[in-house]
């Protein structure tokens, strides 16, 4: 009899094949005491060794994955843990002060830091505890002496089942490995989740006890569109997820053949289309879902990624490189770090009650400007490998502008001084995701090359709404008539003075925004990847001769239910499929 879980969709696809199941050390180990100062050189000497080898494993698989930019990252984050001097420091001094074996000196100091990382209430920083639990597994691995490289071994493609897999360990997973990736634990912001995106193998996370349930070689079935794994399928199930399957890859291919088509309206205005994406790899797929170029580039993964090097400027910089030559000539919108709210690292360490309304984005950047140097100096040495476009997160007046001119100035005579190549200067770019900068953005725009409007920020603090308050986030709603006008007041102005502008966030992807964006006359929407087909296909039955007066009509009116219901008759009568395909809405609402 099959058993079916439910788990969160991390990547999409459908897929069926035989189970591996990977079993990963836990890193508490036995206490062993030691009895003699002998006893105790030796386990010093153990360590060391040990240190060593996993260094050495982790520089190969560094090579192993060269060609994965975000894979390179989380090893050399890796390297640097393993490095780190406090907490070999810690491991010697345990050791030697309380007598005990290396194995267990490492299990403890460990399991001191990953309480640490428990009690961190940010859930980017949280999820990092995995980089610590990793590389103190491949240490015990290499004091104990058993086997942590199962996956090497895979001589035919299947699908993996883990209970968690750790970031080396995904890191360097193959296309040709794998058939698709499930675990019980994870989210949509994991290692799994983002490297099987990356690399387009289908993937479920948080099942929760898939992995206690799997036998080896068991056929399992993985939707990653829904969300749903099964185990043992009868024949009625293998029959219609391959028939899933089939009708997913027929997608799969109609959307390559439809690829190059630019997105325009039925009666001949051209969209520009552009991807939203976290990491460089992503770009690769853009062109396949039939993309132009990037509308958004979050920087923060890079750092969030990597939290003991976060000035690396090396870093940045191949993630640049890498997606401006891939986009080239097509624009690479790239924002600056856009840390703050729930996105603080503990190299910036603040406490406030409402962080939303505090400290972050530009205001970071500008307060911490030995911080922010970094990623600008990549930024200007990778604009010479394509379009480079630079965006500032979070503006509210020209002054922040003003200083961030200045610094990409001094920034490029300090390169040229160097001797360091570097590109021009890109065009330098707002996002407008408050109302101070929606109403003054005719102020604003003297001093800014584009605009992009953040549809979601924009929302929450025009309407005073945590989105992720269970009390309130049910009046969220970019519908609202004060958002649409203060999104009509940018487009209108950005217009007269003859400057782009584009939109990103979830209302770029809503069928019922759509028709109304268009009408205010935005250049560009910017929409996940995978949203591509179906926000071109939105696109392609709009007339905007429909659409300009039904916008102005959508301004005069009182409520965000009044607006959607004027919106909904005029999409219905276009095209139906939009609004009462249930799939589609499903990806709207997981929408970034």
């Amino acid at each position: 009899m099959s058993i079916r879980f439910t788990g969160t969709p991390a990547s999409p696809g459908v897929s069926i094949g035989p189970a591996f199941l990977l079993n990963v050390e836990e890193i508490r180990v036995k206490k062993r005491t030691l009895k003699t100062g002998e006893e105790v050189e030796i386990e010093l000497e153990r360590f060391n060794d040990a240190l060593e080898k996993t260094r050495s494993e982790l520089e190969s698989i560094s090579e192993q994955v060269s060609d994965i930019i975000e894979g390179q990252q989380l090893i050399e984050v890796h390297i640097l843990l393993l490095n780190d001097p406090s907490i070999i420091s810690e491991v010697q001094n345990r050791i030697k002060n309380e007598q005990v074996s290396a194995e267990y000196a490492v299990s403890a100091v460990l399991y001191d830091i990953l309480e640490r990382f428990n009690a961190i209430k940010d859930p980017y920083l949280r999820n990092r505890s995995v980089d610590v639990r990793d590389v103190g597994r491949r240490v015990i691995a290499n004091l104990l002496g058993t086997e942590t490289e199962a996956l090497s071994t895979l001589k035919s493609p299947v699908i993996l089942v883990a209970r968690d897999l750790d970031p080396s360990q995904t890191a360097g997973l193959s296309r040709r490995q794998l058939l698709g990736i499930v675990t019980d634990l994870g989210g949509s912001t994991s290692h799994t989740a983002i490297l099987a995106r990356s690399m387009g193998i289908p993937a479920v996370v948080a099942l929760n006890d898939v992995a206690e349930s799997a036998v080896p070689g068991q056929i399992i079935i993985i939707d990653g569109i829904h969300g749903n794994v099964i185990l043992d399928p009868d024949d009625e199930e293998l029959d219609f997820y391959s028939r899933l399957k089939k009708r997913y890859n027929i997608a799969e291919a109609e959307i390559a053949l439809n690829a190059e088509s630019p997105a325009a309206t039925a009666d001949g205005k051209r969209v520009e289309l552009s991807a939203n994406i976290e990491f460089s790899l992503e770009a690769d797929q853009i062109r396949r879902f039939g993309g132009y170029g990037i509308g958004l580039f979050r920087t923060e993964f890079i750092r969030l990624l990597t939290p003991g090097v976060e000035d690396n400027e090396e870093m940045h910089y191949r993630a640049y490189k890498h997606v401006l030559q891939t986009m080239n000539p097509e624009p690479v919108i790239i924002r600056t770090l856009d840390l703050g709210g729930d996105k603080f690292l503990s190299s910036i360490p603040t406490v406030e009650k409402n962080p939303f309304l505090g400290w972050r984005g530009i205001r970071i950047c500008l307060d911490r400007p030995e911080k922010f140097t970094g990623q600008l100096r990549a930024l200007l040495r990778a604009a010479r490998h394509g379009n480079a476009r630079i965006m500032l997160p979070m503006i509210t007046g020209y002054d922040q502008v003003l200083k961030v001119t200045v610094m990409l100035e001094n920034i490029a005579a300090e390169l040229d001084r160097e001797g360091v190549p570097r590109g021009d200067i890109p065009q330098l770019g707002i996002m407008v995701e408050t109302p101070a900068a929606a109403i003054g953005i005719d102020i604003l725009l003297p001093y800014t090359d584009f605009v992009s409007i953040g549809s979601n920020d924009l929302t929450q603090y025009t309407l005073a709404v945590d989105r992720g308050s269970p009390y309130v986030s049910k009046l969220f709603d970019s519908l609202h008539p004060a958002v649409i006008r203060q999104i009509d007041i940018v487009a209108r102005k950005c217009r007269e003075a003859g400057k782009w502008v584009g939109i990103c966030g979830q209302m770029a992807s809503d069928p019922l925004a759509i028709p109304l964006l268009l009408g205010y006359g935005l250049n560009e929407l910017s929409v996940p990847m995978t949203l591509i087909p179906d926000v071109k296909e939105i696109i392609s039955v709009i007339r905007m001769s429909e659409v300009v007066p039904l916008a102005q009509k959508a301004l005069t009116m009182e409520s965000s239910d009044e607006i959607r219901k004027y919106v909904l008759d005029y999409v219905r009568s276009k095209y139906p499929d939009v609004i009462l395909d249930e799939i589609h809405r499903e990806k709207i609402d997981r929408g970034r």
